[in-house]
């Protein structure tokens, strides 16, 4: 069984309230092959939302920044508002909420014994191969992709599927 980004299944988790769905994604859950999930949404932020992104680094910058438990943000992320423009954004609440959407997303993979997660790249949480960092494009994972990779699980983008 896998893990998968619920927007590639076609619900509307996306940060605008739309989807990415791809048909061989919805399959996998149809068939009951694949669990979707939005780690964004089970950490506690609202759809629609402001779209984020980091400022620097990628999610191992954001795990590796909670030292010792103690909890301590180093890396900022920050939030678009219409027109693209930088908004206003609480760093911790978005850090906390990517932070706890990924333990979550990890405990139900788990409890199903989940081993290969197919996710949606360029999202802060699901980024498989790249993510959206500073302004631009950059290779790296988002902070549920890199807590399961962590953990041993194998994180993909869609591109890893058969057409």
């Amino acid at each position: 069984m896998y893990l998968v980004s619920a927007c590639l299944a076609g619900f509307n988790t996306r940060y605008d309230g739309t989807n990415c769905l791809d048909e061989r994604v919805k399959e996998l859950v149809l068939s009951g092959k694949a669990l979707p999930v939005c780690p964004e949404q089970l950490g506690g932020l609202t759809t629609p939302r402001p779209p984020v992104e980091f400022s620097s680094g990628d999610g191992a910058s954001i795990l590796d920044s909670w030292l010792d438990g103690e909890k301590k943000i180093f890396i900022r992320v920050f939030c678009c508002i219409a027109g693209g423009k930088p908004g206003p954004v609480d760093d911790a609440f978005i850090t906390k909420a990517l932070i706890k959407g990924a333990e979550e997303t990890l405990r139900l993979a788990r409890a199903y014994g989940i081993k290969k997660a197919i996710f949606k790249d360029g999202s802060p949480s699901c980024g498989a191969g790249y993510v959206h960092s500073g302004g631009q494009r950059r290779p790296g994972k988002g902070v549920t992709a890199e807590l399961l990779g962590r953990e041993g699980i194998e994180v993909a983008g869609i591109d890893s599927l058969q057409r």
